[in-house]
């Protein structure tokens, strides 16, 4: 469908609602008129024209309608043919309970594109189980779940990780051990709290969120992030890299410098690019969301009122920050959200794919009780356009983008999330109409493609986008797939190394597994954490 004819449609509504709106008024108008004679055979005459260019256009109208429904099928086919993308090619079960997740043509595991592409089967192993068998699914699920949590106790400050052992030794670059990448991205920990509280939600009777290197994990991951809300008084020892030159802004490769907010300081956006500014927006409003489900698992499920405390209060002090420095306001007078900012004034206008997105902020918190939505509309009214420079329009389509891939290159998963958030039912089939065609590869949807030569694409084989567009389908009651296809799609399990003694990955103590020079955050920020006192001498 080219953009002419979004446009054409948009215009027929428009001209239809105002001929129904004349009809009802000439018709009024006629029957009040009825007994004053000649007048009211002209008025009955004008509201039968009006009436029959009414049923006209109904039946263009109506043709269009068929048209968008074909294409909701159409996409739905794509859809039920590339759900399983991830579990086919992505999913490694290994005999060790866990599982390892590729993202797709890069063979390592992100925390965050991990729980994201894994999200939509939750559902599919919840209704598995609701049918009275069990979920073939939910053991792959937890599975990720542990490897992720072992990761993180391994490096908390890491985004990706290999199967194999010191695989990718580069010790400037933080990697070693099983780091594929040590990039400190905000983002990865509130992935895990969403996907870890999300199948608590889903298994209540499961033991998985019982067992200690779930509850190590989250206990790491808050220390983490309480640290790195101090990194204005220079708390924080992480550096990208260990040497120079560096990759972050600043003197000595821990970014420009931050003045304190609540908010909680990061190194990398959602992208793998450098942020500009140390306090992202997005991302900070996305780990305020999951604190509050961390809080609730940590006060019921865990009995550690200690945890409990501090996550709430870590959510409520990012909160807090967002609405005193996250906020900019226009030369209209309307606040918009900003998506970085140091905390000494600087503010960055712009969007990226990559989600968490100020687009996606709904979808992050379903609930709606972390972000406000007059600023939220006033926000996505100018990341969808070219006040975002990230933001692409051509031939072809338009939507955002992201530094990661440079000018005019659109990714689906805006384009998907741009649905998702969809403010009228017209403007959702608009996005998913993008979609079609080439943006469609063979292998799924790709990482990005040109609004004006569709053909041109990065990354034909990437899991995020494919389960991100099977979770929209499945919550329009489409793209339902057959759980009778289950048994072909999963992998064969696949032996896991085995440490000292034979014990497992996810058995064995992390300081064993870590590589050289590991950043790890200070005793004194765990919850709870006493501080001893020197023995006398």
């Amino acid at each position: 469908m080219m953009m002419a004819s979004r446009a054409s449609m948009l215009s027929l509504i428009t001209m239809i609602l105002a001929v129904t709106q004349a009809v009802k008024t000439i018709r009024t108008s006629a029957e009040s008129e009825t007994a004053r004679g000649p007048a009211a055979s002209v008025r009955t005459e004008e509201a039968d024209n009006a009436v029959l260019l009414t049923h006209e256009m109904s039946l263009v109208g109506r043709s269009q309608q068929q048209s968008t429904a074909a294409m909701f099928s159409r996409l739905n086919k794509f859809c039920q043919d590339h759900f399983f993308l991830t579990l086919e090619t992505c999913v490694q079960p290994m005999d060790d309970n866990t599982t390892y997740v590729v993202t797709g043509d890069i063979d390592a595991m992100w925390i965050r594109d991990s729980s994201a592409q894994l999200h939509p089967y939750i559902a599919l192993a919840q209704a598995e189980e609701k049918k009275g068998r069990q979920s073939r699914l939910r053991p792959i699920l937890e599975g990720a779940l542990r490897r992720q949590a072992q990761f993180i106790r391994t490096d908390p400050y890491a985004n990706a990780f290999t199967i194999k052992w010191d695989s990718a030794r580069d010790d400037r670059l933080a990697r070693g051990g099983y780091v594929f990448t040590g990039n400190y991205e905000l983002d990865d920990g509130p992935y895990f709290f969403r996907f870890m509280s999300r199948l608590h939600e889903a298994f209540p009777s499961s033991t998985v969120i019982h067992e200690k290197p779930i509850q190590e994990a989250t206990r790491t991951l808050l220390a983490l992030y309480r640290q790195e809300q101090q990194h204005a008084f220079q708390r924080s020892e992480y550096r990208y890299p260990k040497s120079p030159p560096y990759e972050l802004g600043g003197p000595n490769g821990q970014g420009q410098p931050v003045g304190y907010t609540g908010m909680v300081w990061g190194a990398f956006r959602p992208s793998d690019d450098a942020q500009t500014y140390g306090y992202n927006i997005p991302g900070n409003f996305f780990l305020a969301a999951t604190l509050k489900k961390v809080s609730e698992i940590a006060r019921i499920t865990w009995k550690d009122q200690i945890l409990a405390d501090a996550a709430a209060k870590l959510r409520n002090e990012i909160l807090a920050g967002i609405d005193r420095f996250g906020t900019h306001r226009r030369p209209n007078g309307e606040l918009v959200y900003c998506y970085e900012v140091d905390g000494l004034g600087r503010c960055t206008i712009m969007d990226d794919a990559n989600v968490p997105s100020l687009l996606s902020l709904p979808y992050l918190d379903p609930a709606g009780d972390t972000y406000n939505k007059s600023i939220y509309k006033a926000t996505r009214k100018v990341i969808l356009s070219k006040e975002n420079p990230w933001f692409f329009e051509g031939s072809k389509a338009r939507g955002i983008g992201s530094p990661h891939t440079g000018d005019s290159m659109v990714w689906p998963m805006s384009l998907v999330m741009q649905a998702m958030t969809a403010e009228t039912p017209n403007e959702e089939a608009s996005l998913l109409s993008f979609l079609e065609g080439p943006m469609m590869h063979k292998d799924g949807l790709t990482e990005s493609f040109d609004v004006n030569e569709p053909s041109r694409i990065t990354r034909p084989w990437f899991g995020w986008p494919n389960s991100l567009f099977g979770e929209h389908m499945i919550s329009k009651r489409g793209c339902m797939p057959d759980f009778n296809q289950l048994d072909k799609k999963i992998p064969k399990m696949r032996r896991a190394r085995r440490w000292d003694g034979g014990r497992s990955f996810y058995e064995m103590d992390p300081a064993r597994m870590r590589r050289y020079g590991v950043t790890l955050p200070r005793a004194e920020f765990y919850p709870g954490h006493v501080a001893t006192k020197p023995a006398p001498r």
